[in-house]
């Protein structure tokens, strides 16, 4: 498999369109990000998780403290 690192102005609107069909073709492309304070991709990657049923559905806090454990 290639790789390939991109470089590009965000405030361009053109090269975040293609960025964004590049992430939609998740069947062909592997995307990884190095940014990761970049918050419309984490909020594009908790939508994409709502969508596919990936959610944890917790009645109390404690619950929630309890379920996620294992992910810090």
């Amino acid at each position: 498999m290639a790789t390939i690192t991109l470089e590009y102005n965000s405030r361009n609107n053109a090269a975040n369109k293609v960025i964004e069909v590049l992430i939609a073709m998740n069947n062909v492309f592997k995307v990884k990000t190095q940014d990761k304070t970049n918050n419309r991709r984490l909020t594009h990657k908790a939508i994409q998780d709502v969508e596919n049923g990936n959610v944890i559905i917790c009645d109390s806090f404690d619950e929630y403290l309890k379920r996620t454990a294992n992910y810090a």
